[in-house]
C-alpha cells in the first residue's frame, strides 16, 4: 500500500538483490565434488569414490571435524585381556573341568620337581669325566712312546754303515716308519668319543686343536715312506759292495757278482742310484778285468808284464777318483727329517693336564684312575 506521497510502507519489503561474481565462485574448490568433474585450477579430472555407508569420506577431514562434524565417531573394539578370558573361561566350566585345571598342572610340577631332585642327588646330569681321563691317559702312553724313540736317528745315522745288518737296520726303519705316521687313529678317536668331549665344550675345543695337529703332522710325514725305501735301498748296497770287496780282496769280482751287487741301484726307483749303479759296473769290471789280466797273465817278457801293471793301476785309480767323487750323499740328497714331535707333545699336554685338572675336580670313585689320599684324588 502506498501513502499519500505515494512511498512504499514500511511492512512491505523488496527482497534484497546480493550480486556476486560467477568467476570468484567458480574458483573455490569444491570439498565433496561430484562425480567425475574437472578440478577448476588444474582441469584434471577427478574421480570420486562412491560412498559406502560407514566409510570414512575421502576429503580431507577425520570424522566429527568440519564437513565430518555430523558423523558418528566409530571406535575399534578393544581385545580383552588374557585374565579376563581365563575368567569367563572358568565361569563356563563344569566342576569336573575346574578340579581336572587344578589338579593336571599341579602333578605336572610335582612330578617335575621330584625328577630334578632325584636328578641332583643322583648326579643324573653331572658328567662323567672319568672315560675321557683314562682315555687321554692311554693316549698320552701313544705320545710318549713317539717322543722317546730314536730309530729315525738311528736310520741316518747308520745308513753308511757296514757293520749294521740288514735286519737290524731294517727294524730302525720299521720303528721310524710307526713315528712318522703317528698316533693310530683309533686312540685318538676312542678320547673324542668320552662324555667329557661330547659334553663339556671347554675340554672340546682343546680336543679338536690337538687332533688338528696329530693330523696335519700326519700329512708332513706324508714322504716319509719313499725316503725311508731309499735309506734302506743304499744301505743294502752298502753291505753288498762290502762283502763283495771282501770275499774278492776288492778287485777280484767276478762279472756275475758285479751285475747283482750293481742291480739294487739299477733296479731301485731312484734315479740318482740307477745312474751310479750302471757306472759303477761299469768301472768296477773294467778295473777286475785288468786285475785279471796282470795276475793271470800269459806272457813271460818283462815289458809286457809293465804294460799289464800300469793299465791295472790305470784302472783301479779310475774308479777309486770316480767313487770318491761320485758317490751320492744320501742323508744330503735325501734329508730325513720329520715334524717335530716335541712341539706336538707340548699341545698334548696341555690337552692332557686340563683333562687331569677336570678329573681330579670332578673324581668318580667308582671308576678310580688315580692315587686316592685323604685330601683327594691326584691324577698323574
Amino acid at each position: 500500500m502506498e501513502n499519500k506521497e505515494g512511498a512504499v510502507a514500511p511492512d512491505v519489503q523488496q527482497a534484497e538483490n546480493v550480486s556476486y561474481s560467477e568467476e570468484v565462485k567458480d574458483s573455490h574448490i569444491d570439498m565433496n565434488p561430484p562425480h567425475g568433474v574437472v578440478e577448476p585450477l588444474t582441469g584434471s579430472s577427478v574421480l570420486v569414490e562412491p560412498k559406502v555407508e560407514g566409510q570414512v569420506p575421502d576429503n580431507g577431514f577425520p570424522i566429527g571435524y568440519g564437513p565430518n562434524e555430523h558423523m558418528k565417531k566409530i571406535e575399534k573394539p578393544k581385545k580383552p585381556s588374557l585374565r579376563e578370558r581365563m575368567k569367563h573361561a572358568r565361569k563356563k566350566m563344569t566342576k569336573k573341568q575346574k578340579i581336572l585345571a587344578i589338579s593336571i598342572p599341579s602333578a605336572i610340577v610335582a612330578l617335575v620337581g621330584g625328577f630334578m631332585i632325584y636328578a641332583t642327588m643322583t648326579g643324573m646330569f653331572k658328567i662323567d669325566y672319568s672315560g675321557t681321563y683314562l682315555a687321554s691317559r692311554n693316549l698320552r702312553n701313544e705320545m710318549q712312546k713317539l717322543r722317546s724313540d730314536a730309530s729315525c736317528d738311528k736310520v741316518i745315522e747308520y745308513v753308511n754303515n757296514q757293520y749294521t745288518a740288514m735286519n737290524v737296520y731294517q727294524t730302525y726303519v720299521d720303528e721310524c716308519q710307526k713315528i712318522g705316521n703317528g698316533v693310530e687313529d683309533s686312540v685318538v678317536k676312542a678320547v673324542g668319543e668320552t662324555a667329557g668331549v661330547l659334553k663339556d665344550e671347554e675340554i672340546r675345543r682343546r680336543y679338536e686343536t690337538l687332533k688338528t695337529a696329530l693330523e696335519a703332522a700326519k700329512d708332513g710325514n706324508k714322504e716319509l715312506d719313499d725316503l725311508l725305501e731309499i735309506y734302506a735301498t743304499w744301505h743294502e748296497w752298502i753291505l753288498a759292495e762290502t762283502s763283495g770287496n771282501n770275499a774278492h780282496q776288492e778287485w777280484d769280482w767276478t762279472d756275475n757278482d758285479m751285475k747283482k751287487a750293481s742291480g739294487i741301484l739299477t733296479e731301485s726307483k731312484t734315479e740318482e742310484f740307477k745312474k751310479y749303479g750302471e757306472e759303477w759296473y761299469k768301472l768296477k769290471k773294467a778295473a777286475a778285468e785288468a786285475t785279471n789280466a796282470y795276475f793271470h797273465h800269459a806272457l813271460n817278457t818283462a815289458d809286457d808284464l809293465v804294460i799289464l801293471s800300469n793299465n791295472m793301476k790305470e784302472k783301479q785309480e779310475a774308479f777309486t777318483t770316480w767313487k770318491k767323487e761320485k758317490e751320492p750323499k744320501v742323508t744330503e740328497l735325501y734329508p730325513l727329517e720329520l715334524v717335530d714331535t716335541a712341539k706336538l707333545y707340548a699341545k698334548f699336554e696341555e690337552f692332557y693336564n686340563y683333562v687331569k685338572d677336570t678329573y681330579q675336580k670332578n673324581y668318580n670313585p667308582e671308576v678310580g684312575g688315580c692315587k686316592e689320599y685323604f685330601s683327594g684324588p691326584v691324577c698323574e
